[in-house]
């Protein structure tokens, strides 16, 4: 790594397509490698915005779409001091959903995606961002893995894809997940992982 600090490596993908196996299963190289790393999940539901986003999520309660966006992002901004002090003392931050999965599902219901991703502006941007794709045309399996979120929806999840596929960058990593084993997988977001420590900038960049 060319600086002391820790990176920001951020799990990107639809539901159900392995970024919390991923995630996990990433912290636990880092810490086989002697390096210290910490797994950091959006939404945090413990929070008092966490907590809400639960509710709805849950259909518990009704919210509007552009409340709920700024709920989602309120929930990343409770993180960004303890990211960046975290980030600062060397801690590599492993990060299951951040920013772009806020903007793509909420701009899959139709809202401005420029609108959305103002309030993300200023948080700190990733290192390393890795999608976890998943494509549609080479299985009929997907519908099966939902659960009962009121996200978890095969049609809306499609329009998630249409958006991510807007909002991904050159600098995205993407690894397929549906034709692999969760090891392949994890074997391709290693040898990328890899790379990128080697390029780590001592300043951390914002969004976006």
């Amino acid at each position: 790594m060319s600086s002391h600090r820790g990176a920001i490596i951020v799990l990107e993908g639809l539901d159900r397509v392995g970024k919390s196996t991923q995630a996990t299963k990433l912290i636990d190289w880092f810490r086989k490698q002697g390096l210290l790393a910490e797994l950091i999940r959006f939404p945090d539901r413990t929070t008092l915005t966490g907590q809400m986003i639960s509710d709805y999520l849950g259909g518990k309660v009704k919210l509007n779409d552009h409340l709920v966006h700024l709920l989602f992002t309120a929930n990343r901004w409770e993180k960004y001091d303890e990211m960046i002090e975290k980030v600062q003392s060397g801690i590599n931050l492993i990060i299951d959903r951040y920013s772009y999965s806020g903007v793509a599902y909420t701009a899959a219901k139709g809202l401005d995606v420029d609108w959305c991703k103002a309030p993300e502006q200023g948080l700190p941007r990733p290192d390393c961002v890795l999608f976890l794709d998943y494509d549609f045309q080479k299985t009929n399996q997907y519908r099966e893995k939902f659960g009962e979120e009121i996200y978890e929806r095969t049609e809306f999840q499609r329009s998630v894809y249409e958006v991510y596929m807007k909002l991904r960058k050159p600098n995205w990593n993407t690894i397929e997940s549906n034709e692999k084993s969760i090891e392949q997988v994890h074997e391709n977001i290693i040898e990328i992982v890899q790379k990128n420590l080697k390029q780590i900038p001592e300043e951390i960049s914002k969004l976006w």
